[in-house]
């Protein structure tokens, strides 16, 4: 394995994180140009990379002078091998001044510092990741195309002139230049996962909230995307590659290979559950309506529409290095719904905090949040109204048990299924997750998630250990969620006080606290995708149904099931033929894992089979 010294800029952004990831687990000495030591430190730990020994933070500025390091730490990037130059925001919007600050400066002053090095040393490879929208390549290096960015935002405008900055400061000193052109970064090839809000979300956010009933441009038109992990890998492997010529590398599939604007936007309104669109509308025309102020108005920048695009890009020299490494990255269609869903999640929940200690991972089809511990796998399933999330705090006291968080389908980060038999769907999702693991599990079931986990077991007994269940719906609620059109209505209009009254009032919670106020902003700002409030309305109609409670307690083996019941519930009860499965009775309602998370907690301690 090739060992260098790298010089990383953007190291904790998007991008850059995980090139830095992927760099690390290559055993090359890294420095990281970073603003912050605490979002540093902050990046390590999301990616789990604490343990990294051959990483230096140097603190600077990519807008100052010498990069705004210290004359010591200046020095020390001078030792650098190559360099990989994948910092600046991503945001549309930026001033002209902006714009010249995260792109422009930063080229001036990297093509200086990469002229230092090449005297001193010879730099073996500069990096640069631009966008798929520039206009630049070997053979037009050192011509002026100004008039070509002329209409374009200052975002792409400087950001490009940047690239051809590089491209002109390095060619005269032999400097081998790699032009990276990212299109689209969407989320994780295979989990879905996108820790940056832009770029796609921008069509998600616009279907979800049916602002897209014509399709921008028509058939003729598409948005190139690539996987965030593609990109990184691409990178690492552009690294460890010797002796290549310059070159501009477009990371995303030919056209022919990718689905139209039309086709992406029909996607995304049927896994939001949304309208798909009817029409189409002239893309000019689209531009001039949201120049004319309607952009602001519904949220949707009217710079977002030129990442829309009826040419193709050659891909030549990405495909050809993809050949010699053995890798590829092709968008995943499988997973697209993977990164609508975990989109969609991030958009209702801006502000979703980092959970420390666990990690977001894609189990079959489902989501999950886990802790990094040993010992039989403790998976908790959650109920309507819910996620994967709301369970954190009492996994955080079994601090030592290995908990894994499901997000069930069409909740949180899980796509929905789309099983002919909406129960039939979570039960068998369920399964295929227990069964990738082919090891014995715990289940833990709140509420719907106490039928779903009893239903599993019933089908695979010999792989539950232990079936635990806290408040499970074990017969038909309420008729009045009997039609799911009524209630996805109500769910969209409810707001945040009356939610809590409804709670209050029904003694899922039983005392107004900060636990309550937590949750309810949660569901509220769960309900803001049509989604999640489609998801929990055909759920809740499902199981006003007796045909979704067909369970067969008395067949099972009484050893291995427990449940713990609220007895304040005021909509529920436990059947008299469950009466036989050891109970234990607390004094809260419904909700009780959510508002008394330490209470089960401590019973699910005393109780866990865990040997």
């Amino acid at each position: 394995m090739i060992h260098l010294n790298i010089f990383l800029t953007g190291g904790t952004g998007y991008i850059g994180s995980h090139i830095l990831a992927e760099l690390i687990s290559k055993q090359h000495d890294i420095f990281v140009l970073v603003r912050s030591l605490d979002r540093f430190q902050h990046t390590l730990e999301r990616l789990q990379l604490l343990e990294a020994q051959h990483v230096t933070a140097v603190i600077g500025d990519l807008s100052e002078p010498k990069l705004g390091l210290s004359a010591n730490d200046y020095k020390r990037i001078q030792d650098s091998d190559i360099i990989i130059h994948a910092g600046g925001p991503m945001n549309i919007e930026l001033s002209q001044t902006e714009a010249e600050q995260a792109f422009l400066n930063p080229a001036i002053e990297l093509a200086e510092l990469s002229e230092k090095i090449h005297k001193k040393k010879g730099l073996k490879q500069f990096i640069h990741v631009v966008g798929y929208m520039s206009p630049y390549n070997e053979q037009n290096a050192n011509q002026n195309l100004d008039a070509v960015l002329e209409e374009a935002p200052p975002y792409e405008k400087l950001k490009f002139q940047a690239d051809s900055y590089i491209r002109k400061a390095l060619k005269p000193l032999g400097i081998p230049l790699s032009t990276v052109n990212p299109s689209t970064v969407i989320g994780h090839s295979y989990m879905g996962m996108t820790e940056q809000i832009g770029g796609l979300s921008i069509l998600v956010d616009s279907v979800r909230r049916n602002l897209m009933p014509l399709v921008p441009g028509g058939k003729d038109y598409w948005l190139p995307m690539v996987h965030i992990d593609h990109v990184a890998s691409f990178i690492v492997n552009l690294v460890q590659t010797k002796e290549l010529a310059s070159n501009t590398y477009y990371l995303l599939d030919p056209k022919q290979d990718s689905p139209s604007i039309r086709s992406l936007i029909r996607q995304i309104a049927i896994e939001m559950q949304v309208t798909p669109p009817f029409g189409t509308i002239p893309l000019p025309l689209l531009k001039s309506l949201l120049r004319l102020g309607i952009g602001k108005t519904l949220g949707i920048p009217k710079e977002s529409m030129n990442f829309l695009v009826k040419s193709d890009f050659p891909v030549s020299s990405k495909l050809e290095l993809e050949r010699k490494q053995g890798v590829r990255t092709s968008v995943v269609p499988t997973t697209l719904p993977y990164v609508i869903a975990d989109l969609d999640f991030r958009l209702s929940h801006p502000s979703t905090e980092h959970h420390e200690g666990f990690v977001q991972r894609r189990r079959s089809n489902l989501i999950s949040l886990e802790k990094e511990s040993h010992g039989t796998p403790v998976i908790f399933l959650h109920g309507t109204f819910s996620g994967a999330d709301c369970f954190v705090p009492i996994a955080k006291q079994l601090n030592d048990v290995n908990t894994w968080l499901v997000d069930l389908p069409g909740f949180g980060h899980s796509p929905r299924h789309h099983h002919p038999s909406l129960m039939d769907g979570y039960v068998e999702a369920v399964i295929e997750m227990i069964n990738e693991l082919n090891r014995p599990v715990i289940l833990i079931g709140h509420s719907l998630g106490g039928l779903i986990a009893a239903k599993v077991m019933e089908r695979i007994e010999p792989q539950i250990k232990q079936l635990l269940l806290l408040q499970p719906v074990l017969h038909p609620i309420h008729g009045k969620y009997k039609y799911a059109g009524v209630t996805r209505s109500i769910l969209k209009h409810i707001s945040r006080s009356a939610f809590r009254k409804t709670l209050l009032k029904a003694n899922d919670f039983i005392a107004d606290s900060e636990r309550l106020d937590h949750y309810s902003n949660y569901v509220i700002h769960d309900l803001q995708s049509a989604r999640i409030r489609s998801t929990n309305a055909m759920v809740m109609s499902a199981l006003t149904k007796a045909q979704s409670f067909q369970l067969k307690p008395e067949l099972w083996n009484a050893q291995k099931v427990r449940i713990q019941w609220g007895d304040r519930d005021a909509a529920h009860h436990i059947p008299e033929r469950f009466k036989h499965i050891d109970t234990t009775f607390i004094p809260y309602g419904h909700q009780y894992p959510l508002e008394a998370p330490h209470q089960a907690a401590e019973w699910l301690r005393q109780v866990l089979d865990l040997e």
